[in-house]
């Protein structure tokens, strides 16, 4: 008892304090707990999903197109749904309870859900941000409506009802900018206004509009196999019954579920792929040119053949035969698109021209005696703008590049290659870049094409080679506010098809008919001077601004090279900036900040080969730089350099500052952070590059010196500025930039220029002529790439 009493005397201990971390964790428990969703809140979230995921089921529905009709398409994503929210629900449900820590049944549901919506967006780093983004936002919504009229939402806790309101408006808004973002067409942010100035345009062509229809009644039949199961217009009604041709040696690797698929739908294989087409053609004797035209990748049941009338009418009217090839067979759909079909998009173009030649001969024919087979262009669109270039490759070939096995006997006379908004590379013969020869080639491509979103046809028609003298020319357009799929009318102004379209900035976009104004004009102009030597258009290549009265009101890059043309420098020949293309040739520069040669940049990537890169900005009363390239010895002579000729320089204006001379941009911490501060401001207020302007200085042997600037000749545009998506982030991250490297031409004849001379001097004279010099001294900042430097014939 005595020691119980002594321990019972001897004061407690006070109870230790508990650590910040404890207190923490407490408190945040009790208001977790206060906050908690119930049984209601899971299942409005788990409804609210379910919702998001039922609407992109709809959406896949009504736009995933399998070519078997809607009652099929939403069945089959019914099923999809139906049987992948299951799956997914069981996986996560198996994963919790062995975690233990979420509601199973209504998590697995959840993710299901966000499991179809990131399926719908494609991409699967675009899908997994949608399905998040998008799942959050309905599955949010529905909870907080569940807690508001089952959740006993009037007797919860003061914090639980601040935090469920706080949370339903949050999504709400969430669900509504969805819907806003889908719906609304974009905005012009970042759309440049410049003009070229009135006074430098030059006179207006005078000749006949080429987009005005022509003299010609225009006639219209098909030709196929006459048994096509999925297009009736090449069903047993065809005016031309064709045969099938045996493509197999193409596609030796394409077998499987995909091959017996694409089989079973368009009721033929590989082995029998069909020659259709629909064709517009004048009415008379003939014999009239003959031109062919296929589209490029687009859903195989989307039929694309017929988005080219307007062309096929305005040819035939002008007495041009068209012919729209079908190759829907060869594109994409739910099945995909078979491998290496892009070598056999050009082989059929060869194919048809076969038919052709057959039936020019053959008595009886609606087309006996009525084509002139020795004047033929070949066109497309997309990948049938590479195909194009493909069947003017291979037609003069012997055998298949990749197999000689496949044999080749074609040698028809081609003439011309249309190339519209072109792929390039997606098939290269035997591993190698594609060159064409002696053939005229025109490619358009439009600066807002959110699908070929680089200047492919342009790499293409550097890659087209004169070896002797002739009447060919490759052309390049550029065209502001023109997309990819309005030039077929089938395709329309969505260059990502739904619901990825609703996410494209299409507010700045031309109408489609303006953008065919473009196509109808340029494709009618160099078809009139390729197959009917109509040489007076061949200025509309040159220089856009004398066909302005029968354009949009839009602006354009333009490039022109014809087969007159001798290059000086082209920056390829070798690693050393110094030396010329031509042998013997000289290279100097100062002043600048930057000068280098590199690869010629795309929006995304590079060409594969070189320009020069001239940067430069000029402090106060500093001496202008200066780029000087001196001929090889004689060579003015050897070119037959006289009064007719022209010096000819391809410039691509590029949107990047220049820093001053001897210093670099990052020189110190002040001058990186007014930088940054400087590009934030420009992201909030519109700003526009102005137009780049040097002068140009020629130089004789015998000292005799003639300059005029660059201007005089051609107005350079700046770098078209693109917003190409919505949102910034999705620009940036699908399309890396938003303007790209485009090439103006600029032909200045040597009669243009003015004489440097302050008291008497001899004239000057071409064949005399030793220097060239660019002096920078018209525009203080600017960087620039030139691919070419060269001469040519007025």
């Amino acid at each position: 008892m005595e020691t119980d009493e002594l321990v019972s005397s001897i004061p407690a201990s006070p109870p230790a304090k508990p650590s910040w971390w404890h207190r923490l964790r407490n408190w945040c428990s009790t208001q977790w707990a206060a906050i908690r969703p119930g049984r209601e809140g899971r299942r409005g979230a788990v409804g609210g999903t379910l919702a998001v995921a039922a609407v992109c089921v709809v959406i896949g529905g009504l736009y995933i197109q399998t070519g078997f009709g809607y009652f099929f398409d939403f069945v089959f994503c019914i099923l999809v749904a139906g049987i992948l929210i299951p799956l997914v629900m069981l996986l996560v449900v198996l994963l919790l309870s062995i975690a233990g820590k979420l509601p199973r049944y209504a998590t697995g549901v959840i993710v299901g859900s966000c499991t179809v919506v990131m399926m719908l967006w494609g991409p699967p780093q675009l899908g997994a941000i949608m399905a998040i983004l998008m799942g959050l936002a309905a599955g949010i919504l529905g909870a907080t409506i569940a807690t508001f009229f089952w959740g006993n939402f009037g007797q919860a806790a003061l914090s639980k009802k601040i935090l469920v309101s706080l949370l339903f408006v949050l999504s709400l808004a969430g669900n509504v900018y969805f819907v806003w973002l889908f719906a609304h067409a974009g905005s012009m942010e970042k759309l440049i206004l410049w003009k070229p100035p009135a006074d430098t345009m030059p006179a207006k062509l005078a000749t006949p509009d080429p987009s005005a229809p022509g003299p010609f009644h225009v006639l219209k039949l098909f030709y196929g196999v006459g048994n096509d199961i999925r297009r009736p217009e090449y069903g047993s009604s065809v005016a031309i019954k064709t045969h099938t041709v045996d493509s197999a040696d193409f596609f030796k690797d394409f077998g499987g579920w995909k091959r017996w698929s694409r089989k079973k739908y368009w009721g033929f294989d590989i082995d029998k792929l069909p020659l259709n087409a629909r064709v517009w053609y004048p009415e008379g004797p003939g014999p009239f040119p003959l031109a062919l035209i296929v589209h490029g990748n687009h859903n195989m049941s989307d039929f694309s053949d017929p988005g080219y009338a307007y062309l096929g009418e305005l040819l035939a009217s002008r007495g041009i035969i068209l012919a729209s090839v079908d190759e829907n067979f060869l594109n994409s759909g739910l099945f995909h698109d078979p491998d290496n079909q892009q070598a056999v998009r050009g082989w059929m173009l060869l194919e048809h021209l076969k038919l052709w030649k057959e039936w020019n001969q053959a008595e009886g024919n609606p087309f006996h005696g009525k084509v002139d087979m020795s004047r033929i262009a070949v066109m497309g669109h997309s990948r049938g703008g590479e195909a194009a270039a493909t069947a003017a490759a291979f037609n003069r070939m012997k055998y298949a590049p990749e197999d000689a096995n496949i044999k080749f006997d074609y040698n028809f006379s081609i003439k011309a290659v249309v190339a519209i908004a072109p792929v390039d590379g997606q098939y290269k013969p035997a591993g190698q870049y594609r060159w064409i020869e002696d053939v005229s080639y025109l490619t358009l491509q439009g600066a807002h094409d959110m699908d070929v979103a680089e200047f492919h046809g342009s790499r293409q028609s550097d890659h087209v080679r004169f070896t002797q003298p002739g009447p060919w020319f490759a052309a390049e357009i550029y065209a502001y506010r023109a997309n990819h799929g309005q030039f077929n009318t089938v395709w329309g102004n969505d260059d990502a098809g739904k619901p990825l379209g609703w996410l494209l900035n299409l507010k700045p976009l031309m109408s489609g008919d303006e953008q065919r104004r473009i196509s109808k004009t340029y494709i009618s102009a160099f078809l009139e001077a390729t197959l009917k030597d109509h040489r007076e258009y061949v200025p509309l290549f040159q220089d856009w601004r004398v066909a302005r009265a029968w354009l949009p009101d839009t602006i354009f890059f333009n490039r022109y090279r014809d087969a007159s043309y001798v290059p000086l420098a082209s920056f390829s020949e070798d690693a050393d900036l110094t030396t010329t293309t031509a042998p013997g040739g000289h290279i100097d520069g100062e002043n600048f900040t930057v000068w280098n040669e590199g690869k010629i940049p795309y929006r995304d990537g590079d060409r594969g080969y070189n320009g020069v890169f001239l940067g430069w900005n000029h402090a106060k009363e500093a001496p202008p730089a200066a780029y000087t390239l001196t001929l090889p010895a004689g060579a003015a002579a050897n070119w037959h350099l006289s009064a007719n000729s022209t010096i000819e320089l391809s410039v691509a204006p590029l949107d990047e500052d220049v820093a001053l001379p001897g210093k670099k941009k990052d020189d110190d911490k002040d001058k990186k952070k007014a930088e940054e501060k400087k590009k934030e401001e420009d992201k909030s207020k519109k700003k526009e590059r102005e137009s780049p302007d040097f002068t140009i200085e020629l130089v004789t042997t015998d000292g005799v010196m003639v300059s005029a600037p660059v201007s005089r000749f051609m107005a350079i545009p700046p770098p078209f500025k693109e917003k190409l998506a919505k949102l910034d982030v999705l620009s940036d991250a699908g399309y890396n930039q938003d303007w790209e490297a485009v090439f103006q031409s600029v032909r200045a004849p040597f009669s243009g220029f003015e004489m440097i001379c302050k008291d008497k001097c001899p004239a000057f004279d071409p064949a005399k002529l030793s220097v060239v010099r660019l002096r920078f001294d018209r525009t203080p900042m600017y960087k620039i790439c030139i691919s070419g430097i060269g001469f040519g014939k007025q």
